[in-house]
């Protein structure tokens, strides 16, 4: 309940936050498919030493940077407070209900059929379920949030996040969805590098579709201007269209 009065108070305090930032237009995509984005930004609160590469404004500015080039359809944000808003071009709109982990998509495109909770974001994009998932690890609430997952289901769905989980405790807690990278035959690889002492946490943010074609998965390592944008990866994928 204290999550929900925050994220609700959070959108009030959106909508009066100061215009985004100018930046470029994404760039359009052909039509025959859709590019998803999905990144942890870790909260900037955390980060407030101007004098560090973490700072969370330089660490924002990178993140814009790496948006306008990579230029996806959708983009699936985790671990966000309001101020981040200001850094997504403004090609980009926000949809749903979520801050903390909120669902952007290009002006161009609508969404619908929102839902929200305190571990998942859902919305309808070109008829396409799209669930942005920022879920822990302790066993109880894994799987609750696969069971809500696998609710949600249409038959044409992609989900994705910050699980923070594996791909086969995801599995084995009965997730009805397969790997896009299993289905590409990519291994995995840690998506996870914490900023104050080296250690592997392997792949904990996935892309799991259901009735969609994966043409492409990749890990962005580049900071675009800083040593790291996040203490996670952001991860792409591209669906192909019916």
């Amino acid at each position: 309940m204290i999550r929900l009065l925050f994220s609700l108070l959070a959108i009030l305090v959106t909508s009066l936050a100061a215009t985004p930032l100018p930046a470029a237009e994404p760039t359009e995509n052909k039509g025959d498919s859709l590019v998803i984005m999905s990144f942890n930004v870790r909260e900037w609160t955390r980060d407030t030493d101007k004098s560090q590469d973490t700072f969370w404004k330089k660490r924002m500015e990178s993140m814009r940077k790496m948006i306008e080039d990579v230029s996806p359809d959708i983009i699936c944000l985790q671990e966000v407070l309001p101020p981040v808003g200001r850094y997504i071009p403004e090609g980009y709109k926000s949809v749903g209900l979520s801050v903390s982990h909120p669902i952007y998509i290009r002006k161009t495109l609508s969404a619908s059929k929102h839902r929200f909770s305190i571990f998942w974001e859902s919305c309808v994009v070109s008829g396409l379920k799209i669930v942005n998932v920022h879920s822990r690890w302790e066993s109880d609430i894994v799987a609750r949030t696969v069971a809500n997952v696998n609710g949600q289901l249409t038959g044409r769905d992609v989900a994705c996040g910050d699980w923070n989980t594996f791909l086969g405790t995801l599995l084995e807690a009965g997730l009805k969805m397969e790997s896009a990278r299993t289905i590409l035959g990519i291994p995995e690889t840690d998506t996870f590098t914490n900023f104050t002492k080296p250690e592997s946490h392997g792949a904990i943010d996935h892309f799991f579709v259901n009735g969609v074609k994966p043409l492409s998965y990749r890990m962005i390592t580049e900071g675009y201007g800083s040593p790291r944008i996040s203490d996670h990866y952001p991860i792409v994928l591209t669906i192909a269209l019916p």
